[in-house]
């Protein structure tokens, strides 16, 4: 996955001020085009585990993929914070992918984001492989 390092940058700004919850979004790019360019930051509804899971709010999602489609931008994949954990994909993580799509795992220890690895699922519930990182 390519990614522009101002959009990664986003990602671990939100990332820093939502810990110690998870965070999670929706990484996006122009119609066509395979670079992420863009991220929407969306609401983790989870209240109970936040530490440790993330549900993005779907009014907020629907939202969001409504003014990209309007935008002409293509949601490529989605991203989300492990609070004090490594970033590497859960088997909660790889129940949930869906096919094709892009996930974006951001580690924060203490607050600070210290590292980053994308994965792929090969079919929707996984598993999820790890992916080139490529920050342009």
């Amino acid at each position: 996955m390519k990614i522009d390092r101002a959009a990664l940058d986003e990602i671990r700004r939100h990332a820093e001020a939502g810990y110690p919850h998870e965070i999670c979004g929706l990484l996006v790019a122009v119609k066509g085009a395979s670079v992420i360019s863009e991220t929407r930051p969306i609401r983790n509804t989870v209240v109970d585990r936040a530490r440790d899971r993330y549900e993005l709010d779907p009014i907020e999602y629907i939202r969001a993929q409504k003014e990209c489609d309007e935008r002409g931008l293509d949601v490529l994949g989605y991203y989300h914070s492990h609070p004090d954990h490594p970033a590497k994909a859960s088997s909660t993580d790889a129940q949930r992918s869906w096919a094709g799509a892009s996930y974006l795992i951001v580690s924060c220890v203490n607050g600070r984001c210290v590292d980053q690895n994308s994965f792929r699922a090969e079919r929707d519930g996984g598993p999820l492989r790890r992916e080139e990182l490529i920050v342009a």
